[in-house]
């Protein structure tokens, strides 16, 4: 009985803060009535960010047409393999 009202009373408690935490959060937030903050990045950083981000989408995409290609050849490798089996045995 006494370890269900501690556990109540600690419930109470963690409820209460989160309540706090959230308070000033928001509080926050209205005193600077700027939810996201910039980032500072000089334009230079900027274009840099750009290209590289540029970049690795490219190298993303050569990646997944290389794998698809190899796929598509195993396919048709077994495919003409499964096909001269037949062949022969027919």
């Amino acid at each position: 009985m006494l370890d269900m009202i501690r556990r109540l009373k600690d419930g109470k408690e963690a409820s209460r803060l989160r309540r706090e935490r959230r308070n000033d959060k928001l509080g926050r937030l209205r005193r600077n009535n700027d939810p996201y903050l910039l980032p500072n990045t000089t334009p230079e950083e900027m274009e840099r960010i750009i290209k590289d981000s540029e970049k690795k989408k490219e190298k993303d995409n050569n990646y997944f047409v290389w794998g698809t290609l190899i796929i598509m050849g195993v396919l048709i490798g077994c495919a003409v393999f499964l096909w001269a089996l037949l062949i022969d045995n027919g």
